[in-house]
């Protein structure tokens, strides 16, 4: 199955595929020492996204990084209903056949949300890590008409080929990235090209999108006591810096570290800035 990734793809060294009940699982694994650290991305990114950061923290940390389903190079054995429980069983599911059970668990935006939900899940109770974390629903009209365009695109092919079609102008991905608050280095916009011109990929981020439902998660975080710590970009022009400040208020196991000048894809746009964090807080 390696032969799918190109050659020039980030930590493609690493890479291997698993085979669980559902789906052909996308995994990276570096390092050998210190605390078990598990990688999850956002919605639309996948593993590479983390590869400015694992070559900081790699030394330090025992890493797995994933591809979310749909997401990158994981692909449905069956078909899944993408909604949170499901995403976060099925790597449950995953993380027990491997036999790797993280100390520390670090979403990004949607990725964040599966992060603390997985934790409160595993029975070594791991410690959240949530930058830029998407902790909340759309509002206003974007809350009616976005879940009701991705329901209707996740339903047919045609507008995953359109958008690949689309992607297929570099400027446009360009667009899109810079419109996150970040400025990414060159190699990791290649990747999300990449992704953006692959029709499952794309398929894959219509259908987390449609199926994505936060009312259950919003409701019970006032009442969680998992340890949380939010990591938040000040220019993040996506998921606005005030939702991880305010939940940060409510949770009560919870810290807040704001990094300044920084947008929603900092550990891409500053990997040191996040890694020196992380390496403060465990080691």
């Amino acid at each position: 199955m390696i032969e799918v990734i190109p050659e020039w793809w980030p930590n493609r060294s690493n890479s291997t595929f698993i085979n669980s009940v559902n789906y052909n699982w996308h995994i990276q694994k570096l390092g050998s020492e210190g605390k078990r650290l598990l990688l999850i991305h956002g919605t639309g990114a996948s593993s590479h996204s983390w590869f400015p950061l694992t070559e900081d923290l790699e030394l330090d940390f025992e890493i797995l990084s994933l591809d979310l389903p749909g997401h990158g190079f994981t692909k449905a054995l069956t078909k899944q209903k993408k909604q949170l429980k499901n995403i976060v069983d099925q790597i449950y599911n995953l993380l027990q056949e491997i036999n790797f059970i993280p100390e520390i668990v670090l979403g990004h935006s949607a990725g964040a949300v599966i992060a603390y939900e997985l934790a409160k899940k595993l029975e070594n109770s791991p410690y959240t890590v949530a930058i830029n974390a998407a902790f909340g629903q759309f509002s206003g009209l974007a809350g009616v008409a976005f879940p009701y365009f991705a329901k209707i695109a996740a339903a047919t092919t045609i507008p995953a080929r359109l958008l690949t079609l689309l992607a297929n102008k570099q400027d446009l991905v360009q667009k899109l990235l810079s419109g996150t608050g970040s400025t990414i280095p060159r190699e990791q916009i290649r990747c999300y090209q990449y992704l953006f011109t692959s029709p499952d990929h794309v398929d894959g981020t219509l259908q987390m999108m449609a199926d994505w439902e936060l009312g259950d998660f919003l409701d019970q975080l006032p009442r969680d006591t998992s340890p949380i710590h939010f990591f938040v970009g000040e220019k993040d022009k996506t998921v606005p810096s005030h939702i991880s400040h305010s939940w940060a208020r409510v949770i009560s196991n919870s810290r807040l570290t704001e990094c300044k000048g920084l947008g929603h894809l900092m550990h891409e746009e500053d990997p040191r800035t996040v890694s020196s964090i992380l390496k403060t807080s465990f080691n």
